[in-house]
């Protein structure tokens, strides 16, 4: 099984063009927060949810993935939940993390949760 999935994998890598990748320069720049973490205390984790939810929206952004469960791993150590949220910039990111609404939410999220989770702009690839 592993090697069909190495197999799959190497033929969509070969199959995709760089241009695939490529950004148009003057579109601004999206940001997303990607997580990767497992929930130990599922009340607590339920209070992050209900607090970070309606905030997310408030500083333009969307959650594009929320996938609690068995996810396929194919390198690395699996986590049980893998989120994605885009913003439309690096700034509109920064601010909603940083913002006095999520930072109170984010109590309940390092204190349910381990894992992590990073900020980054979503360019495409240099052509």
């Amino acid at each position: 099984m592993k090697k069909f999935f190495a197999t799959a994998i190497a033929a969509l890598t070969l199959s995709v063009s760089p241009a695939a990748f490529a950004q148009d320069a003057s579109a601004p720049t999206p940001a997303y927060m990607i997580g990767s973490y497992d929930v130990h205390d599922e009340a607590g984790f339920q209070k992050y949810i209900e607090a970070a939810s309606p905030i997310v929206s408030q500083y333009g952004g969307r959650v594009i993935v929320y996938n609690p469960g068995a996810n396929p791993v194919v390198e690395g150590e699996p986590r049980s939940v893998i989120a994605v949220a885009e913003f439309p910039s690096l700034p509109d990111a920064e601010r909603y993390y940083n913002s006095a609404e999520y930072t109170a939410a984010r109590k309940f999220f390092t204190d349910s949760t381990e894992g992590w989770r990073l900020i980054t702009e979503g360019a495409g690839l240099p052509q």
